[in-house]
């Protein structure tokens, strides 16, 4: 009865709630044998370090987006099956931008040159733009008159277009408002359209044109949750590029007043999957029960659009305090991501990490792999070090775990008969920058609120333990201590409602008894009289009682016999009288 409360009734911080859907570039193998400790991994141009942006041009940090949490919009004013787009959740771009009907795929073409049709054409490269599961294109049919060029790039990926302004509708919940249980219910249990719409009206979206990428995009673009704009106000992205800050701004249904947003994504395999992004608020039912305090942590100075803080020492630990890396950090900054599968580490801290895994067990040997990917290989190792060490994260006062330790580990296969050694991909990798990459491993493992008010200068970002499935803590005690109180909230539930109901059957029957004696002692009521035979009496007497009650009834009929005796022997008397007088 208790879980079906917490089911029924909308939670009340959490403002405007949407869906997300995770969709990821699967790597399919690792070549084992291609070590590359030795090997120096490529470097982000410097130009990139400096996260460069003005009102037509921004410049990204180098990290291989390889993960999208896809959300669902609807472009423009027509609403039909063919304008549901699955806009990307980025948090490293201030800019919402989709690919127009034009959009062409180009091998290369030049930075900064906004007239590449003829050089793009002539390397065009055979395909779309984007994977072939996301080919919607939408042209606006509401722009500037003055049309404004746009650029994002990276050292992977560059995105040219013009910036159009149109409707963006969100097929969203707002928790804000009451619903109906149904409607509810519909919507928390799967339903592929909710119920509700969300209008922005007059986003500043970048229509792009030209797009050369090394791995395919999977989405139909990308919504920017990164702000456009420093501390400094000094530059400013593009006017009403800033998605949270124009739902903030605009006149909708939702009248949020805070530039807040949340994430909650982590994939539980004991009740249902559910990722969602709250703008305007948090809700607490996607937090750990027993760790509800927030662990705010402010944002840099002068970081731009990036949501990114200090990292003061980054830890292998376990319980005994055996430290495997152990180390200040001569770089400390770190980068929130939803487009990475890993967390990835600078070179040094890496190399240092992978000599103490292999000190730790005999027959340890631990590498980075694959030229590519540079990812954190292990054989022969202990069980031990995969359930007891937990990569923990140092922000100013403030210690954040991965407690959750498969989200470190991608894949294991056992190598022993008693199966406690194991070769274990982990889910890390080198850092292409000095900038520590917090990607999915955190981000899952904690329900992240992000803040941003520029009255207030309140720029920071709350981290909390994640809630393994939506209402119950990872712990099992605390599980089997939930499944003890149900059973015992059902027992008590069951013996009351028994005696209620055993309570009800007896009134109910001295209630009619009462009604039938009440016609049984009224005299003017000749029906109740006649109805008196009827009513059966229950006999409370002892037994005393009930013999000399029997000796009475005896005494009554012998009483009655003797008189119709006598009245016999009368009759016969004047019978004989009676004849003798006629003779």
């Amino acid at each position: 009865m208790i879980s079906v409360l917490f089911i029924i009734l909308p939670q009340t911080f959490g403002y405007f709630e949407q869906k997300l859907s995770r969709h990821v570039y699967n790597y399919q193998n690792f070549d084992k044998n291609d070590i590359v400790t030795t090997i120096q991994p490529k470097q982000c141009p410097n130009e990139f370090l400096d996260y460069y942006h003005n009102d037509t041009y921004v410049t990204q940090i180098c990290f291989t987006k390889n993960v999208f949490y896809n959300l669902e919009v609807v472009l423009g004013d027509v609403i039909n099956n063919q304008s549901i787009f699955q806009l990307s959740l980025d948090l490293t771009t201030p800019w919402t931008w989709y690919k127009s009907k034009s959009c062409l795929s180009c091998k290369q073409f030049k930075k900064l040159n906004f007239k590449n049709y003829e050089q793009c054409q002539t390397t065009k490269k055979p395909g779309k733009c984007f994977d072939p599961n996301f080919e919607k294109s939408f042209n606006s049919t509401k722009w500037n008159d003055k049309k404004v060029n746009g650029q994002i790039y990276s050292s992977e990926s560059l995105f040219q277009g013009t910036f159009q302004t149109d409707t963006i509708k969100l097929l969203a919940y707002n928790s804000s408002r009451k619903m109906s249980i149904s409607q509810f219910l519909s919507y928390e249990w799967g339903n592929d359209t909710p119920p509700a719409f969300v209008n922005i009206t007059g986003l500043q979206m970048l229509q792009v044109d030209y797009i050369w990428r090394e791995f395919p995009i999977l989405a139909d673009g990308v919504i920017g949750f990164g702000f456009g704009y420093t501390e400094t106000e000094k530059e400013k992205a593009q006017s009403d590029t800033d998605f949270v800050e124009k739902l903030v701004k605009e006149n909708t249904q939702l009248h949020l007043t805070r530039q807040q947003f949340a994430l909650y994504t982590y994939e539980s395999q004991y009740n249902q999957l559910e990722m969602v992004v709250q703008v305007g608020g948090f809700d607490y039912k996607y937090v750990h029960k027993q760790s509800q305090n927030v662990k705010w942590i402010n944002r840099l100075e002068e970081s731009g659009y990036y949501w990114m803080i200090q990292v003061d020492k980054i830890q292998f630990i376990n319980a005994q305090g055996n430290d495997l890396i152990n180390q200040n950090l001569p770089i400390n900054k770190a980068l929130l991501t939803l487009n990475s599968q890993f967390i990835e580490l600078p070179y040094n801290i890496l190399i240092q990490l992978i000599q103490k895994l292999d000190n730790t067990h005999v027959g340890t040997e631990c590498n980075l792999i694959d030229e590519e990917m540079y990812i954190l290989y292990c054989k022969n190792l202990h069980v031990q070090i995969i359930f007891d060490y937990q990569l923990t994260f140092i922000f100013g006062e403030h210690t954040i775990p991965i407690d959750n330790y498969h989200l470190i580990l991608r894949k294991c296969n056992v190598t022993s008969d008693n199966q406690m050694i194991q070769d274990c991909f982990f889910s890390i990798k080198v850092s292409e920058s000095d900038y520590i990459i917090l990607g999915e491993p955190f981000i899952k493992n904690h329900y992240i609120v992000f803040e941003n008010q520029p009255g207030n200068e309140v720029r920071r970002i709350g981290i909390m333990p994640t809630a393994v499935n939506m209402y119950y803590p990872e712990n099992p005690d605390q599980f089997e201590l939930a499944l003890v109180k149900l059973v015992g909230f059902i027992f008590i539930f069951g013996l009351i409602s028994i005696c209620c109901v055993t309570f009800l059957r007896s009134l109910c029957k001295d209630l009619y008894r009462a009604f039938k004696y009440r016609k049984t002692m009224n005299p003017e009521d000749k029906q109740s009289l006649s109805q008196t035979k009827e009513i059966e009496y229950l006999d409370y007497s002892t037994q005393e009682d009930v013999q000399i009650q029997q000796q009475n009834e005896d005494q009554k009929k012998a009483e009655e016999w003797n008189q119709q005796q006598e009245q016999f022997k009368f009759g016969e008397k004047f019978t004989n009288q009676y004849e003798s007088n006629a003779l």
